[in-house]
């Protein structure tokens, strides 16, 4: 979302794949708990309090997709996010469409990925050069960036996920990806003949 803040304040087209809706009503429920008040939104049911909602999404493992909810409310405040979803265009009429956990089975001729992934943290070991080892790469997060970087027909820009050409599980075969640059012909993909 502060993609789309970003972008929205640069004067573009944006457009947020889902129409902004689910964001509405999370931001609604932010409010509703900053206020005192439960709130019914199912994400955010169990929760008493604002704070209680930022100590689960800081500390405790499963929380931690709500972690970006909880940053952007506390960075930006429920009214800039609401003014930010009343902006939004659609996507016909978008010079940039944003998507998220929504892009699921499309596609796009250029894809930029945004900056909330989370780097691993380090470990507290060190490899024999006495580097600290990276520390493993978070199940959902790979599975949602998989799903952002294969959204690219033609340009991929990794953005937030670029740290992953230096982690040893990011680049096991040693060769670095093609970024920036149309898709290698058919002949560049082939090799050369075997004749």
């Amino acid at each position: 979302m502060l993609e789309v803040m970003r972008l929205l304040e640069e004067g573009r087209r944006v457009a947020l794949v889902g129409e902004g809706e689910a964001l509405r009503a999370l931001a609604r429920a932010a409010r509703d708990l900053k206020a005192g008040k439960r709130s019914t939104h199912p994400e955010l049911i169990l929760f008493d309090s604002w704070g209680e909602l930022q100590e689960y999404a800081e500390y405790d493992p499963s929380g931690r997709d709500l972690l970006p909810l909880v940053d952007l409310v506390d960075e930006r405040g429920v009214d800039v996010i609401l003014a930010a979803v009343d902006k939004l265009s659609v996507e016909q009429g978008a010079e940039i469409v944003v998507s998220t956990a929504q892009a699921k089975g499309r596609e796009w001729a250029s894809v930029r990925i945004g900056e909330d992934f989370t780097e691993p943290m380090h470990h507290e070991e060190t490899d024999e050069n006495g580097d600290p080892l990276p520390g493993d790469i978070d199940d959902a997060e790979a599975r949602l960036a998989y799903v952002a970087v294969t959204r690219a027909r033609h340009r991929l820009d990794f953005g937030g996920v670029g740290w992953i050409n230096q982690h040893p599980d990011g680049n096991p075969g040693g060769t670095h990806p093609r970024q920036d640059r149309e898709p290698p012909s058919l002949w560049e993909t082939l090799g050369p003949s075997p004749n």
